[in-house]
């Protein structure tokens, strides 16, 4: 008898042990779970899901409170309970458990003042545990129940407790991602139009600089400012660019327009790019490029600022009478697949502190850490590099010996087969260009008149109207060869003047450029499903709009 007595006693203890092993590996895994979540919805189904099989309920409920309520959010039950209802705080069972900061143990309904019989009695309930979730201060509550009369024991009221803790951390992290979330699109919203506004004004003065040094040349005292205000002009864009860069990178909302190209081409054009200011910093340049042609699926203008920003890197860094060299090999892989192009730029400069090399791809790192920042920058760049050169499905390292003994970085991509050279029979030759017709459509008058003069300069016949509407009356009139149209104006945006344009049938052999302070790659996007066969953004480089007028030439040939 005692031996049955004390067999009885062991197999109880270890099925309770089971149990508990049981219970706590399923909150564990419960707890895992809710460490990676980022909405409340996935919260409460994780949570309804586990409440049942920690209790082994016949129904749970997740409620949360909504000001003086209590919200009836999910349940997961054997019959209907009153998911999506809600109920005054006083008038229901969760509701004096978070008033009252402490779990509700019942286990007859039918005995307990607390309990608003008329809700329960079309329920399957007998016997709950309420518990509240976060006692400091409930923000809800999680509810056990059964349909025969049960009294929850310690361990069942305990693994809520355990679950509503999670939870309530969980909740938390939730609504701490969800207000960083609206923090950054604010932020992103706040650098996009700061972008725009700051564009608006260095927009007219870029085009009287660039005005200026059509007139004046580059030589003498005048020619010479007129050099270095259109350098700093370059400066300040290209900070402005960085800025909207790292952000739309850091959401994902950059899109590249991959094309085939010769990187040869695209190297030396780059470099002749960078040819003045390699020569003003008295640098010498060492480049090394293969006699073949190197072909790629690349983004041409994403290509550029990537060669470009290791290249005003280089001059950055580099003290007068240092050398660059820039290296771009062909590496093919076996059995002719997996081939790399390797395009290296390196420096005599002032090296790289070992220290901050594993970090210098990233966000706001600067090399040049000096108090009168002298080399300036924002810590950028190279973080928008690493990302579009991932983008292309390629790789960039850094490499430096130490301190002034300079640094390399190097960009690997993948390429493809060759192609035999194109026939250029499309080429512009002065001859063939003409004046153009050409209307600008800007509200901001500073910018309209200077960018009138510049075109006028070149022989175009320039017409302006200030807003939309007046732009879309002018063009019908005037049936110009070339719409150059802001985004940003009143009563009708630009968007709106692309899509009236781009619907008549007199605008077909137009070109229609935005040229707008709203650079991202949302609003490219958005331009060219308007209509706009280009987007610029201000100020622009009257090279690249030139390149762009140019291109009417090539449609009506």
């Amino acid at each position: 008898m005692k031996n049955t007595l004390q067999t009885s006693i062991s197999q109880e203890q270890n099925s309770h042990q089971s149990y508990n092993i049981s219970s706590y590996n399923r909150l564990l895994s419960v707890v895992k779970d809710l460490a990676c979540v980022r909405t409340i919805e996935e919260i409460i189904e994780i949570v309804r899901l586990a409440a049942r099989d920690l209790t082994n309920a016949d129904g749970v409920t997740f409620v949360l409170r909504d000001g003086e309520c209590c919200h009836y959010v999910d349940e997961n039950a054997i019959g209907p309970l009153w998911k999506g209802m809600r109920f005054p705080l006083k008038s229901c069972i969760s509701g004096w458990a978070m008033l009252n900061k402490q779990a509700a143990v019942i286990e007859d309904i039918y005995q307990d003042a607390r309990i608003p019989l008329e809700a329960y009695k079309v329920t399957f309930v007998k016997s709950l545990v309420m518990v509240p979730i976060r006692v400091s201060d409930p923000l809800g509550a999680i509810g056990a129940y059964w349909s025969t009369p049960h009294r929850a024991t310690p361990e069942e009221i305990g693994l809520l407790e355990i679950l509503t803790d999670t939870t309530a951390v969980a909740i938390a992290n939730v609504q701490l991602f969800q207000k960083l979330t609206n923090q950054n699109a604010l932020k992103d919203q706040f650098i996009a139009m700061l972008a725009h506004e700051l564009r608006n004004p260095v927009a007219p003065i870029s085009n009287g600089v660039q005005l200026l040094k059509l007139k004046v040349g580059e030589t003498g005292a005048v020619g010479e400012t007129v050099l270095m205000m259109q350098h700093q002009i370059k400066h300040l864009s290209k900070l402005i660019d960085e800025l909207l860069d790292i952000s739309s990178i850091t959401y994902g909302k950059i899109s590249l327009n991959l094309e085939k190209f010769n990187l040869v081409d695209l190297v030396r054009q780059s470099l002749n790019d960078h040819a003045q200011a390699i020569q003003k910093s008295n640098l010498t340049l060492v480049k090394d490029l293969p006699s073949t042609p190197v072909w790629a699926y690349v983004d041409s203008t994403r290509f550029f600022q990537v060669f470009g920003n290791l290249l005003d890197n280089a001059l950055k860094f580099s003290k007068p009478d240092g050398i660059i060299w820039v290296d771009l090999s062909f590496i093919r892989g076996e059995n002719g697949s997996g081939s790399v192009a390797v395009l290296s730029v390196r420096d005599s400069g002032m090296g790289i502190d070992p220290t901050i090399l594993s970090e210098l791809f990233e966000p706001f790192t600067q090399a040049d850490r000096s108090l009168d920042r002298s080399r300036g920058g924002l810590g950028l760049g190279l973080s928008v590099v690493k990302s579009l050169v991932e983008l292309h499905g390629g790789n960039v390292e850094a490499s430096s010996r130490g301190i002034n003994l300079g640094a390399e970085f190097k960009v690997t991509l993948p390429v493809c087969e060759e192609i035999p050279p194109l026939d250029n029979d499309l080429e512009i030759t002065e001859e063939t260009k003409k004046s153009l017709k050409i209307l600008v459509i800007e509200d901001n008058e500073d910018s309209a008149v200077s960018l009138q003069a510049v075109l006028e300069h070149f022989g175009h016949e320039v017409s302006i109207a200030k807003n939309g509407f007046l732009g879309v009356e002018t063009a019908r009139k005037l049936e110009p060869h070339v719409i150059i149209c802001d985004i940003g104006l009143p009563e009708m945006d630009g968007f709106a003047v692309a899509q009236e344009l781009s619907q008549d049938s007199k605008f077909t052999r137009s070109i229609l450029i935005a040229l707008t302070g709203y650079g991202s790659q949302e609003d490219r996007d958005l331009a060219l499903q308007a209509g706009f066969k280009c987007h610029l953004t201000k100020p622009v480089d009257f090279e690249i709009l030139t390149a762009e007028i140019d291109r009417y030439f090539l449609m009506s040939a």
